[in-house]
């Protein structure tokens, strides 16, 4: 090879290699970001679990203090955890009014004849209903088309592959990123079992026979046009903010945040989905509903009309 061809060879070789390493800084600069968000993400579901551990522990200690035994408590937990906040909160309803016994409350459950578990202790069946983490499924990593050699060797890598070496790597111990990403979405307590037997009447604890399908779907109407209107107001007056924010990085990056998100959920076509999600970015509009309006509490408890377990992102909050 002459001269010249060595320093073109060189020049072509050099390039390459130069290209190799900017795609994998990348490509790790990259993942980097994805695996501090989802660590963060994370952390935030185990504080949102802890939350709701927390509150199971204090309602199961206060139904225990009305005398509803071990065992049905314990049926509640596994058969259906999330009834136990309600029951519990029920019964205190009751008793602000007057109306609560040991007979009443124990009236309320129907547990299985054949339950067995009522020795175990109620707080670790707390810890079973309140998993930190679901099991993410990746599934398979998406076809790669056919690459010749040079492709493979110094192609640059795919988003979704990076996003798939990010889901695929332990971001706490055994816990993957793919297990926080499924668990962001995850309501915080295990719902009812399918082959749950445990029966739960609440009537006899109010004096309110509860609220028809028609009242319902007004209270559901209202409370999505308020979301609506709040979405549409922060997605017209943010910009604004950013723009009014000027060389504060700190107040940038925040309101960067919430329009992100809120652009997010904006684009999820899932009724049910969207609005838990909006709940759970703003609170404040439906807690007032859920704190003043028994109707529309229990709308927001009601699978037809929300999401499963929307009415849990309230519970703690009065």
């Amino acid at each position: 090879m002459g001269f010249f061809g060595r320093v073109t060879a060189g020049a072509f070789l050099g390039g390459l290699a130069e290209d190799m390493k900017e795609n994998r800084q990348y490509a790790r600069e990259k993942k980097d970001k994805i695996k501090e968000y989802l660590t963060q993400r994370g952390i935030e579901r185990r504080q949102e679990v802890n939350k709701f551990r927390d509150l199971l522990e204090r309602s199961v200690d206060y139904l225990q203090s009305k005398d509803l035994d071990n065992r049905t408590i314990n049926a509640l937990l596994t058969d259906n955890p999330r009834e136990v906040l309600r029951l519990a909160k029920a019964a205190q309803t009751a008793e602000e009014e007057g109306r609560l016994s040991s007979n009443i409350l124990k009236q309320a459950v129907e547990v299985a004849s054949d339950f067995e578990g009522g020795d175990v202790s109620p707080s670790e069946l707390i810890k079973k209903a309140t998993p930190y983490f679901v099991k993410g499924d990746m599934g398979e990593r998406p076809e790669q088309v056919e690459q010749n050699l040079l492709q493979k060797l110094f192609g640059e890598k795919s988003s979704q592959d990076i996003m798939y070496d990010a889901y695929g790597e332990s971001i706490f111990g055994d816990v993957t990123g793919a297990d926080v990403f499924a668990s962001m979405s995850a309501a915080p307590i295990k719902g009812r079992k399918e082959d749950s037997r445990t029966k739960v009447d609440l009537g006899v604890l109010s004096e309110d026979a509860g609220f028809d399908s028609a009242y319902k779907a007004d209270a559901r109407n209202s409370m999505r046009e308020e979301y609506d209107n709040y979405l549409e107001t922060e997605l017209t007056r943010l910009p604004k903010d950013l723009e009014a924010a000027g060389d504060n990085e700190e107040l940038r990056s925040s309101i960067l945040a919430n329009q992100t998100e809120l652009l997010r959920i904006s684009q999820i076509e899932d009724p049910f989905l969207k609005y838990y999600e909006l709940m759970k970015f703003n609170k404040s509009i439906a807690q007032r509903y859920f704190n003043t309006i028994p109707g529309y509490a229990a709308t927001l408890s009601d699978p037809n009309y929300f999401r499963d377990g929307t009415a849990l992102l309230f519970q703690g909050d009065e």
